[in-house]
C-alpha cells in the first residue's frame, strides 16, 4: 500500500453495521488495513451523533437502528453466513432498503442464495446448503473471521477509490480456513 493509500484510509468514513458477536474480528481487521480512529455505536447508543472519525460502527443484532443524523457516508453490511460470509455495501447515494429489514442475516443469506440460483452462479451451493443453519441462528467462528476480512477490504477499497460493488450486488465467500 502506498502512503497516499494510507493517507486515503486514515481520512475515510465508512459505517459498519453487523453483529456484536464478531466486533473486535471487524476492529482488529479493520486496524491492520489501517483505520485507526474506530468509534463503535451500540444499539441503545442511538442518539450519538457521528463525530470525526474514521470508521463509524454500529452493532444492533439482528436489525438495524437508525442513527442520528443519517450521516451520508458508505455503510458495509457485514454476515456470518456459517460455511462462509457475506457483506452488501450502500453507498451515500443508494436507496437503504435494508435499514426496515427484521431479521437481515437471514434476509441476506436468503436473497443471495436466490440471486446465485436466479443467475445460475457457481460456487454458492455453500449458501444454500447454510441456510437451515442460519435460520436456526447457528454462527461460527470461521465465518466470523471471513466476514471481518471481506469488511476490511471492502472499506480500504472504498477509502483508496477502487470501485466496489454495491447493493443489489454483493460479496459473498466460502470460509477462508
Amino acid at each position: 500500500m502506498t502512503s497516499e493509500e494510507k493517507s486515503m484510509i486514515a481520512d475515510c468514513r465508512i459505517m459498519v453495521i453487523g453483529a456484536t458477536n464478531f466486533i473486535d474480528r471487524v476492529k482488529a481487521e479493520l486496524d491492520k488495513s489501517g483505520f485507526k480512529s474506530i468509534n463503535i455505536v451500540l444499539g441503545n447508543d442511538v442518539h450519538t451523533e457521528i463525530g470525526l472519525v474514521d470508521i463509524v460502527a454500529e452493532y444492533t443484532g439482528e436489525s438495524y437502528t437508525h442513527v442520528k443524523g443519517n450521516a451520508a457516508i458508505p455503510i458495509i453490511y457485514p454476515f456470518d453466513f456459517v460455511e462462509g460470509a457475506g457483506a452488501i455495501v450502500i453507498m451515500p447515494d443508494d436507496d437503504n432498503e435494508l435499514q426496515h429489514k427484521d431479521n437481515l442475516r437471514l434476509w441476506a443469506a436468503e436473497y443471495m442464495a436466490g440471486y446465485c440460483a436466479f443467475w445460475n452462479m457457481e460456487g454458492c451451493d455453500w449458501l444454500h446448503s447454510a441456510l437451515p443453519k442460519i435460520r436456526e441462528g447457528k454462527t461460527s467462528e470461521a465465518a466470523q473471521r471471513t466476514a471481518a476480512h471481506i469488511c476490511a477490504r471492502i472499506a480500504a477499497n472504498i477509502a483508496v477509490g477502487r470501485n466496489v460493488k454495491h447493493f443489489p450486488r454483493f460479496y459473498l465467500s466460502k470460509n477462508l480456513e
